[in-house]
Order: structure tokens, then sequence, then C-alpha cells
């Protein structure tokens, strides 16, 4: 997608061995990046360690016969310090959400997969080993358009992101909208589909033979309610809560020397568990992850504040949303004498993840089974909600969704 936008040369990726840290009594602990890291940090104690690697040698007991939330999952498997310095942080992190109400199936599949498939942690994760060097045989080979990063990590542009869409639109041209409201669905009795929007030009119907709908599910709900009554109200049932984004800016003499390696903030960021009394989920060092995101002397930092157990955050105003993130920074990195920060943008989504909680999956399936016993077989439900919240699945969801599509359409053309 990147290459085929024009944006290869743009593409800006994190280092892979940038550190990430977790806070807990007080101090930022680095979170292990490889196996051989295990036994030398210190977020963890002994006996936490050694219960986590019995835990993921099947040595725990078994399944409960019912969907499990994130914390049943990881505490049954993998113990009590697992789940609240290391898996409590990262829910917060992706999904702004409660452990305690995600589901393990639906939020973390794969991870759910390898107990299911190998009978424990390890057992799966060498049988999807086995697997995937198989299937690795009979894959086409890696364009070699592609960049190679020297490790997993995370992308950017040398803009921002913002950079993506935009060379997306630029490319399709006319094809894109902008400031177009659907308004209404309907299926003609060709078997056709008719979208009634509302545009700067006026009101504008089209007709088109499948429909793609990757807009939030509260939204998606009232649209489809004239077409299926059980898919909407599946729909209206998944919870998205409030998420503030709060960029602010610091000199870099404003680090505490602690959380300074070699001299300079180092790292992809950190994240905070809700027990350690601060109310920002996390911290990313967006100018020591990518190059240019701030003049020399200062630091740029991307903070999340909100969340499912925080919806406090809708009462709050800008400026307060930036108090509490600076209160909490001045804690753990920045010197407490610090002078303010430079505000650089302050975001708040009243409704911004959607939660993958238990019952999520059968939820979907319904909205998706009621849209095509009543008709409706092309009409498609896409977006975060459907294929997960990270950026690379919902591209991954929509390679897919374009698949199912062609196949519509060729089954309809050559009946």
């Amino acid at each position: 997608m990147v290459v085929d936008s024009g944006l290869k040369d743009d593409l800006v990726l994190g280092d892979p061995d940038a550190p990430r840290f977790v806070l807990w009594n007080g101090k930022l602990r680095p979170v292990p990046g490889k196996p051989t890291d295990l036994p030398f940090f210190d977020l963890m104690s002994i006996g936490g360690k050694l219960r986590a690697g019995f835990g993921a040698l099947g040595i725990r007991p078994p399944p409960p016969g019912r969907e499990e939330s994130v914390e049943e999952f990881v505490r049954r498997n993998l113990g009590a310090e697992v789940f609240e310095r290391l898996i409590e942080p990262f829910c917060s992190g992706v999904y702004a959400g409660d452990p305690s109400k995600l589901s393990m199936k639906a939020a973390f599949g794969k991870v759910w997969r390898l107990e299911q498939n190998g009978g424990s942690i390890i057992g799966g994760a060498f049988k999807a080993i086995q697997e995937r060097n198989g299937a690795s045989k009979s894959k086409p080979p890696r364009d070699p358009r592609l960049p190679k990063p020297k490790g997993q990590t995370v992308g950017s542009f040398r803009k921002g992101l913002t950079m993506l869409p935009n060379a997306i639109s630029a490319r399709l041209g006319n094809k894109v909208k902008l400031s177009w409201k659907l308004l209404s669905i309907s299926k003609l009795d060709n078997g056709e589909y008719s979208l009634t929007y509302e545009t700067p030009e006026g009101v504008v119907s089209l007709q088109s033979k499948a429909v793609v709908m990757t807009i939030p599910s509260h939204i998606a709900s009232p649209l489809l309610r004239p077409l299926s009554p059980t898919a909407a109200d599946a729909l209206s049932k998944f919870y998205y809560p409030p998420v503030a984004a709060v960029s602010i800016s610091y000199p870099k003499e404003a680090i505490r020397s602690e959380c300074l390696i070699d001299g300079e903030l180092k790292g992809f960021g950190q994240l905070h568990p809700r027990s350690q009394g601060v109310q920002t989920l996390g911290t990313i060092y967006s100018s020591s992850l990518f190059p240019n995101r701030a003049p020399p002397g200062r630091v740029l930092l991307l903070n999340y504040i909100g969340g499912a157990t925080n919806s406090g955050i809708l009462s709050k105003t800008e400026s307060e949303l930036v108090e509490a993130v600076d209160r909490d920074l001045r804690k753990i990195l920045i010197n407490p004498n610090a002078p303010d920060p430079i505000v650089l943008g302050v975001r708040v989504w009243p409704q911004a993840i959607p939660q993958f909680l238990i019952g999520h999956l059968d939820l979907l399936d319904v909205a998706k089974s009621s849209l095509k016993t009543t008709g409706f077989e092309g009409l498609f439900l896409g977006g975060n909600y459907v294929s997960g919240v990270a950026l690379g699945r919902c591209v991954e969801g929509a390679y897919e969704i374009a698949a199912e599509i062609n196949d519509f359409i060729s089954q309809r053309v050559y009946k």
C-alpha cells in the first residue's frame, strides 16, 4: 500500500531495538525485547518469571470451557505479575480498555489460538512456527520494492501519518468524495443498492452492486435499521470509550537524568498500569522514535488519556487534560521544576476505540449473518471493530473484504 501510493521514500521506520518502558513502583522499567532479556529485566520478580515460564509450558489450570477475559486468560496461563505489570498496561495502550472485560479470543486471537492449537502457549508457538515455515514455501516472493526493516517495528511518514490518506486520495482522484454524508441505503429490484448522500452540492443518489461500510458500528447501526433490525441491534451494542491525544513539547533538559540513555531520551515510549496512581495511559517518545519531529533542543511527547476506566475526560477542558498529563509526567519522566510544556495539540475522541469485549465475535456474527439471511449479501461490514484496532490489521482486513467483494461480483456476473 505504501509503495502503490508513492510513499516508499517518505516512509520512516522506528528503531526495532528501541526500549519500551512500564511504570512500576515509581520507576520506568524496561520491557524485555527478546527471550534472552527475560532473566535480567527487573519488572518482575524471580517467582513471577518462574510462574510465567511454567505456565507457558502448560503447567497451569486448564481452560474453563467458556470465553475468558484477557485478565482471566493471562492470570491462568502466566500468573498475576505478567498480567499486572505487562498485559494490563498493554491493554491500556492498545485498546484503552479494561482487561477484565476484554475478550482474549476477540482482542488477542493469535495468542488465544496458541493454547487452543498446541495445548499450551509454548506448544502452540512451536506448532505455529512449523506451520509458518511450511506455508512460506508456497508463498509468493516478497515484493522487492518493499523496505526491509531490521526487526519488528512501527512506521510513520516524513510529515506524519496524514501523508498516507492524502497520497491515496491523490492517486484515486475524483473517485474519492469528501464531505459526503450517507443518509440512507435501500436495495433495488435489480439487486443493486441505492445510496443517498448529503453533499456540499446537495442530495445525491448513487447505485452500486456492493457496499462496504467501514464507519464505526454506532454510525452504521441506524443506517442499517430499515434493512435489518437484528443487525442494527447487534452493532449498537459495541462500546467505544473516549480517548484524548495530548501532544506537548519540553526542552531536553527537562527530562530526568535517570530516564536518559547516553544523555538522550531514547525508546519507543512508556505505559502506565492503572494501579500506579497516574491518569495518563501511556506516552510515545515521538521525537526519539522518528526524525524531525521536534526542533533541536526539544522533545515531543504524544500522550493518551481516558479510556474505558476513565470516561470522565469528557467533562474536562483541553487545558485540564494538559494539566493532568503534565502532572503525571512530572512524577515519572519530567523534572518537577521544569518549565511549562508547549502544547501542540489536544484531540478528544468521545467514541474512540471499539472494545472487543466478551461476546464481541458473537455479536459480529449476528450482524453479518442477519444481513445475508435477509437478502443483503452484497453489503459488507468492515473497519476496526471487525478486523482489529491496529492500523496493520485494518489494512489486512481491507484486502480480505476486497477479495470477498470480488468473489461476490464475479458470482453475480457469471450466474
